[in-house]
């Protein structure tokens, strides 16, 4: 479990392993069937040699911690660096780069796979929960 009580500072690391069933529920749930994701004979032809993730799904890493610390999210960019395959194991480390006295937050996260080449790198912006919040999560 991932502390919550968002501060300057704070870094968070999450790992994943994504298979090709991760990436086909993905296309499934989203509709994105774009064929660099699902078509082999496709994808062997691109840049990629094959069959690559989302890379909203590689992304979509940062929505666990964020449910972990209670964070709602009011934006989110980023940069897709290099493709992520299945079998890829990702890790992503966000480190908080500030909380105001409004109680907002601005964090940075960056990807990396098994190789420690970065894949996608982020930025966020949202509301950790209250100290009040956070009292009643802990029950």
């Amino acid at each position: 479990m991932i502390e919550r009580g968002l501060h300057a500072g704070m870094t968070t690391r999450l790992v994943r392993t994504f298979t090709q069933e991760d990436i086909t529920a993905f296309a499934r749930i989203t509709g994105d069937r774009n064929p660099y994701h699902l078509e082999g004979a496709f994808a062997v032809q691109s840049r990629f040699g094959g069959p690559i993730a989302h890379g909203l799904l590689v992304a979509s890493m940062i929505t666990e911690i964020g449910g972990e610390l209670a964070w709602l999210a009011t934006g989110m960019t980023f940069r897709f660096l290099a493709p992520v395959y299945a079998g890829d194991t990702i890790t992503v480390e966000m480190t908080v780069r500030s909380v105001s006295e409004k109680n907002f937050a601005h964090a940075q996260a960056v990807w990396t796979n098994q190789h420690g080449k970065v894949v996608l790198t982020g930025e966020l912006a949202g509301y950790p929960p209250t100290r009040e919040q956070s009292k009643l999560l802990e029950r």
